[in-house]
């Protein structure tokens, strides 16, 4: 038997930390030579970012194996610059397509005189130092001209047709805590420093176990059913495969019921039935499953915008709502391979002139923008709100697509909901019936969330194979922000937040072609590791149970630890044409 060990070194995809870094520092000026500030920064290949400071300096921190560095500003072109040292100066070049006319407005000084515009940076727990006085980022509009093009703007209008240019998209500053990125990290946090909120919201998600299914030519299989069922037939979880294959199923969500001794995963598609017996938990590794299916993705997908409409949110609802209207207009640019079909509800508190609105699914964006546009801050007045009101209509009510490629719900509030114990089931059951369907949600917190709240979105993101995203003081708009629980986060404008997790959702890899099988193929077993294994008796269309016990198939690959943070050990009896690799989020 062939062994192969193999060093990860820092471990480059399970965990995302790379020990070997550099600094790389400079200025970015335009061809005249006057600095420009607020120019975003990337390491190419990565999401590490920084914004020029006002006079043009930058400073990154990028990992070694970043050679590029690309530069972003609008009006100017996308450069992108070769790392050859540690000091790297940038002259952008204007972009005259793009805009007819670039103007600055409400710049402001801080306590020091220095002048501000939008300086963000990557950040540890902590807050930026700046002055105490508040500044406004930024602003870049258009001409009366461009202004005229429907739909094509960037300022916001409000429902009387009234351009605010100190209301427009690209100001709010958020980050993103994606915790299956970091699931160590989380449920040390959860034990510890959030433990408490635990009996709050009755929501533990810890027990988790990582499926990832694919068809015989390693495409992802997406929108299967999966299962977590016990062998006295009691189904603990739901979910579907998404974009990636990849689906998450949790033990013991709401109570601790059950054991993991007597556990089986049972994967649904196209009319076919497999089970995988004796499951692993994510700390000891992967359930990967190779099944028979077609390579089929799906070239639509359901994006829905939940929103807190009560008065707590007035200093921010009118920044989201131009945030929103950027965002639909750019999936449309952006996605033209896929239909995608948006929805938006608005909700309040019981009391209030109406607990819910809505506007379903179209894959006309202008019917969500002018909905969007509707909509005002009022009414509240105590701390909860009717979340689970306004997620009900949202996972019940609006009309999903059941096979799309991606089923989304952006979840933005600024507080929680009401902690009596029927609203919180309520919570639970709608929680574990967007996993059931295949809907993600991704808590956007705005100010005025405390701990409770930020443990309670953190949960039902990871329930329903979501992240979490909170809006950050970077902006200067807005009341306070609580930081994250975390080590270390990036600060990114909430619009590019929203186009990247969206892109992310959206992309698969493409069928080269259709696959068909016959019997004969599917009784070949010549590939099998010890966690996943061709079926040898289940044809297309038989809704029989195909066993998959991967004790059988031990000696054949073993690989372990999985996952790792450092040295990863293989044995092969037979060629190893090919390894994968893979981060925890897939």
């Amino acid at each position: 038997m062939k062994r192969i060990t193999i060093l990860l070194i820092s471990l480059l995809l399970i965990t995302g930390f790379i020990n070997s870094q550099n600094i790389i520092t400079g200025f970015v000026s335009d061809e005249s030579g006057e600095a420009l500030p607020g120019v975003l920064v990337q390491a190419k290949g990565t999401k590490i970012s920084t914004l020029t400071k006002a006079d043009g300096t930058y400073s990154i921190n990028i990992n070694s194996y970043v050679n590029t560095l690309i530069f972003s500003f609008i009006g100017m072109k996308t450069t992108e610059k070769e790392i050859t040292g540690n000091i790297l100066n940038v002259i952008m070049i204007p972009e005259s397509d793009d805009l007819d006319e670039v103007v600055v407005t409400s710049i402001s000084e801080d306590a020091s005189g220095e002048t501000r515009k939008g300086i963000l940076d990557s950040k540890k727990s902590g807050k930026l130092k700046r002055g105490e006085d508040r500044y406004v980022p930024m602003s870049v509009y258009h001409t009366e001209e461009s202004v005229a093009c429907d739909y094509e703007k960037s300022d916001y209008i409000s429902s009387d047709g009234n351009v605010d240019k100190d209301i427009r998209s690209g100001l709010l500053t958020a980050g993103e805590l994606n915790d299956y990125g970091k699931w160590e990290l989380w449920q040390d946090i959860s034990d510890n420093q959030l433990k408490s909120y635990k009996t709050i919201w009755q929501m533990k998600p810890q027990e988790r176990y990582c499926v990832q299914i694919t068809n015989y030519s390693d495409r992802p299989v997406v929108n299967a059913t999966v299962y977590l069922k016990t062998k006295k037939g009691d189904t603990i979880w739901t979910a579907s495969t998404d974009n990636t294959g990849k689906a998450e199923l949790w033990m013991n969500m709401y109570d601790s019921a059950y054991s993991s001794k007597d556990l089986f995963i049972d994967v649904r598609n196209e009319n076919q039935s497999f089970k995988l017996n004796k499951p692993e938990k994510f700390h000891d590794g992967i359930n990967f499953i190779n099944i028979p299916a077609q390579c089929n993705i799906p070239d639509f997908a359901d994006i829905a915008f939940v929103v807190d409409a009560t008065g707590s949110m007035g200093d921010e609802i009118a920044y989201l709502k131009a945030e929103l209207e950027d965002v639909l207009q750019k999936i449309k640019k952006q996605h033209k391979d896929i239909t995608v079909n948006t929805a938006s509800v608005f909700y309040r508190d019981k009391t209030d002139a109406y607990l819910v609105r809505k506007s379903d699914f179209t894959h006309d964006i202008k019917t969500t923008i002018n909905f969007i546009r509707e909509q005002a801050a009022g009414g509240g007045g105590d701390f909860p709100e009717a979340v689970d009101a306004g997620l009900n209509t949202a996972i019940n009510e609006l009309s999903w697509t059941e096979d799309a490629l991606a089923k989304v719900i952006f979840l933005i509030l600024d507080a929680p909901p009401h902690g009596d114990s029927e609203s919180v089931k309520k919570i639970q059951e709608l929680t574990k019936k967007a996993a059931e369907k295949g809907i993600r949600i991704i808590p956007v917190t705005a100010s005025g969330i405390d701990k409770s709240t930020e443990y309670l979105m953190r949960s039902m993101a990871l329930a329903t194979n979501g992240t979490y995203v909170f809006l950050t003081d970077d902006s200067g708009i807005g009341n306070a922000h609580i930081e994250p629980t975390t080590d270390e986060y990036q600060v990114e404008f909430l619009n590019d937040v929203f186009i990247r997790l969206i892109k992310q959702y959206l992309t698969a890899p493409k069928c080269e072609e259709n696959i068909t099988y016959d019997e004969e193929e599917i009784q070949d077993t010549s590939f099998i590791t010890d966690n996943s294994m061709k079926n040898d008796t289940t044809m297309l269309g038989d809704p029989d149970h195909t066993e998959i016990d991967p004790n059988e198939a031990l000696g054949k690959v073993k690989y372990y630890p999985n996952p790792t943070v450092d040295i990863l050990n293989i044995e092969v009896s037979g060629e190893m044409e090919e390894m994968f690799l893979a981060d925890v989020s897939g």
